[in-house]
């Protein structure tokens, strides 16, 4: 069985979108400290759903010194992303964009397709310049040992940061291939749009059904006239014939 490059691409598209959803569900940053006794005295383990969590227990000063502080994805936004991700796949499973009949809805979820690259670009890019950098934590791995505490300190992506990256690859080319379809779509349509608008404004004229119509009354009305006068006529001069012709025969 043969697949063509549309196929292999909704293909590709449908295994991002899988890879995007379940990254949501995994750990995307893991920042610990370890001392010489090879002690972890600081853990913290970032999911977007779930925040930043510690497995050590309350009371540890330097694991919570080093908690980090402001950088967290608000949830809003996962929210929308996962909403945008279910809309993605159902425009992937059942609509066409080579088909012109469903160009109104496929310049919407055309759009949902982009904002699923964008939302995946914001994790990808943003993410760990806005909220990662700013708070010391270091992108994407670092190891380095603190001679002060005698301590060292690890930072690292998780895997759910690692299947972004992938459906980013994955979903890309599917939601440029569809927005390029969309456009020309909309390109062809206009231009003939505007041929046929160009063509029916040179040709038109200014129809007015009653205008037509007494026109039509008038010209059979005259025609009437001119065939009753026509007849008046001719039925004069035959009487004056008549008349002549018996006044003669008298005489």
């Amino acid at each position: 069985m043969t697949v063509n490059f549309k196929s292999g691409y909704k293909i590709v598209f449908a295994i991002g979108l899988l890879l995007g959803f379940a990254s949501v569900f995994l750990d995307w940053y893991y920042f610990q400290g370890v001392n010489n006794s090879g002690e972890v005295v600081v853990d913290w383990v970032y999911s977007v759903l779930f925040d930043w969590s510690t497995s050590l227990s309350q009371g540890g000063l330097i694991n919570e010194f080093y908690g980090p502080k402001n950088a967290s994805i608000p949830i809003a936004i996962i929210i929308a992303f996962l909403i945008v991700i279910l809309l993605s796949a159902y425009l992937v499973l059942f609509l066409d964009a080579e088909l012109k009949d469903n160009l109104p809805r496929l310049k919407k979820f055309g759009f949902v397709n982009l904002s699923l690259v964008t939302f995946i670009g914001f994790f990808v890019l943003i993410y760990p310049l806005y909220f990662l950098l700013p708070n010391g934590l270091y992108y994407p791995f670092l190891a380095y040992y603190d001679y002060e505490l005698e301590v060292t300190f690890y930072y690292s992506i998780g895997p759910g940061y690692f299947l972004q990256l992938i459906s980013f690859v994955c979903t890309f080319p599917f939601a440029t291939f569809n927005h390029l379809v969309i456009t020309t779509f909309e390109k062809e349509q206009s231009s003939v749009e505007n041929k046929l608008s160009r063509y029916i404004d040179s040709v038109q004229e200014d129809l007015d059904l009653d205008k037509l119509i007494a026109r039509e009354e008038f010209k059979l009305e005259s025609m009437n006239d001119s065939l009753k006068e026509d007849s008046a006529s001719k039925s004069n001069a035959e009487k004056i014939y008549d008349d002549f012709l018996l006044v003669r025969g008298r005489k």
